[in-house]
């Protein structure tokens, strides 16, 4: 039950990760450069974090730091091509396809790579979940470019949530969680700081509300990673239980914070989440 608990708290940081992204956005637009900048200091406090938590001391395995680097430059890439689906791309159909990749495909590794059991209730779940996620579409303008976007970020944000199972569960050698967290920190400023660089970006400072959304949303998105990665070890849950049960979670927790903020919620929204909270419930048996 511990393991659900943290998948369940998981959800709630994902979905207050939103808000600290839609005020930088407000802030400070939702340019290449300006991304980049916003991925890199949420890098610095992933670090500093994860260093905290581990009490300054560190686990090193080449395993771990090559695949910290898949890892982290996947949510780099998640970023880059949000922006340009944003330009061109229905934003719910984006959502969709978002959260629908980072359920199937570790669902699908956790099965076919880890012989995890297929069973009614996560059959169920899953049907359910998709279901839940595609009443959320809304009607919107799309382009010919939109489609290669969806996938592209259905393929990225899957492939986070399997990289995250195969550290986990492969057999190699690996670190600890939070070794693991850190060094994708490391990977991230790397990346983010020679992005810049060449692109040309002669500042990589940033100040005020922009340095705290993108800390916030490190914060809140590294403790919600490193809990899924300590409820996806071996012994714990099947990424095939975790990855579908923390995306009806998010969907639930973000009407009910968008309720909160008085944002006009549809009613078909509010049925969408008794459909994903349903769904959740039932991945526990």
């Amino acid at each position: 039950m511990i393991y659900y608990i943290m998948v369940s708290f998981a959800a709630i940081l994902f979905s207050m990760q939103f808000l600290c992204q839609q005020k930088y956005e407000e802030n400070c637009g939702t340019g290449l450069k300006e991304a980049l900048k916003f991925s890199m200091y949420k890098g610095f406090t992933v670090i500093v974090m994860m260093l905290i938590l581990n009490c300054f001391k560190l686990e090193f395995t080449w395993f771990s730091f090559g695949i910290s680097g898949v890892y982290a430059l996947c949510y780099i890439l998640m970023i880059y091509f949000s922006l340009k689906a944003f330009s061109v791309a229905n934003l719910s159909v984006y959502s969709v396809f978002t959260m629908l990749g980072g359920m199937i495909i570790p669902f699908i590794v956790g099965v076919w790579m880890f012989g995890e059991e297929i069973n009614r209730f996560k059959v169920i779940c899953c049907l359910l979940v998709i279901v839940a996620v595609l009443m959320n579409v809304k009607k919107g303008s799309g382009s010919k470019k939109a489609f290669l976007y969806y996938m592209l970020v259905f393929m990225l944000n899957g492939t986070i949530g399997a990289t995250s199972a195969i550290h986990q569960n492969l057999g190699i050698a690996n670190t600890n969680s939070t070794s693991f967290m850190f060094y994708s920190g490391i990977w991230t400023i790397v990346i983010c700081t020679v992005w810049l660089l060449v692109k040309g970006e002669k500042t990589l400072i940033l100040k005020g509300k922009s340095l705290l959304y993108s800390a916030g949303d490190g914060f809140l998105n590294g403790i919600g990673d490193l809990l899924l990665l300590i409820s996806v070890a071996p012994g714990a849950l099947d990424a095939s239980v975790q990855y579908p049960f923390v995306t009806g979670g998010v969907m639930v927790c973000s009407t009910l914070i968008s309720t909160l903020r008085h944002e006009k919620v549809r009613k078909i929204e509010y049925f969408a989440t008794v459909v994903a909270f349903v769904a959740s419930v039932l991945m526990t048996f």
